[in-house]
Formats: C-alpha cells, structure tokens, sequence
C-alpha cells in the first residue's frame, strides 16, 4: 500500500509540475492630443424695442451691442448690414409680407469715439482684454403712408466683428 501510495504521490507530482506556458502578448498604440488656442471676441446684442407705435407719430427706441475680447486680441471693426429687408441703402422692418416700414440706426452715448451714422460699418479699437456695450438708437419716421398695413413688423440685422489674435 505504502508504495502505491508513493506511485501515485509520484504521479501526481510529475503531474503538477507539467505546466503549460503562457506567453503574454502586449500591444501598443497612440492617443493623439491637440489643441487650438483661437482668438476670442463675442459679441451681444439687446433689441430696439418700439413697442405700439402710432402711424403719423415718430418713434425712437435704444438697444445696444457688446462686444468683449479675451486677452491679446485686437479688435478691428464692428460692421452692421442693411437688414433683412433693405432696399437701395435703406434699411426697412417688414411685416411679413408687402408691407414695410423704414427706419434708422445711430450710435448713441458711449464711453468710446465713435461716428454718429451706422451706414454700414463703425470703429472700435483696442487691443483685448476688451469690453464695451455701444448703445444703437432706433429712429422711425413720422411719415407713415396711410395705406400702411396694421400689424407687427421686424428686421435682423447682422453685426459683424473683426479681430485678430495675438
């Protein structure tokens, strides 16, 4: 019995001591990492609100834009279009259809020297960190054709800001 046992412990040593070897794999790859540090300005903007307008009366309203920019960059000029609905130069709020009503853009009080007609484009200048709000004044003429619809009337004009990155 003693050397059946020992047979069999014999057996079960080679037996534990076969091992199958594993060979571990290692793969490589790369993880790319990029970045882009722009130039930064954002411009904001609050309506011309002219509210319930009568048909034979003027009527004004202020709105404003602002404009900041992170350190470093320089800010060229501010331009504003003729709207969505301009015709030759002037710019016009529609309501929807046929029916238009023109009206007017000015540059109202500011801490900065600006000129007093938006027409197309106006300056700002400087050289970032830079923020400053433009008041834009709103003006709508007296004369209102009396055939004019009743109605609301809107325009978008587009404000385009120009600068440059360190």
């Amino acid at each position: 019995m003693i050397r059946g046992l020992c047979l069999f412990l014999g057996t079960l040593s080679a037996a534990i001591s076969v091992t199958t070897a594993v060979k571990a794999a290692v793969e490589e790859g790369t993880l790319n990492v990029t970045a882009t540090v722009i130039a930064q300005c954002t411009v904001s903007t609050s309506a011309i609100a002219f509210g319930e307008i009568s048909p034979t009366q003027a009527a004004s309203a202020t709105g404003s834009i602002s404009i900041s920019c992170d350190d470093n960059n320089t800010l060229s000029s501010v331009v504003l279009d003729g709207g969505n609905n301009e015709d030759t130069g002037a710019r016009r709020m529609s309501d929807g259809g046929t029916n238009y009503i023109p009206y007017t853009l000015s540059v109202g009080g500011s801490t900065i020297a600006v000129n007093g007609d938006i027409g197309t484009s106006f300056a700002l200048t400087g050289v970032g960190p830079y923020a400053d709000t433009v008041d834009i004044d709103g003006a709508i003429a007296s004369v209102v054709s009396p055939g004019r619809a009743l109605g609301s009337y809107s325009d978008s004009v587009t404000i385009t800001v120009t600068y440059s990155g360190p």
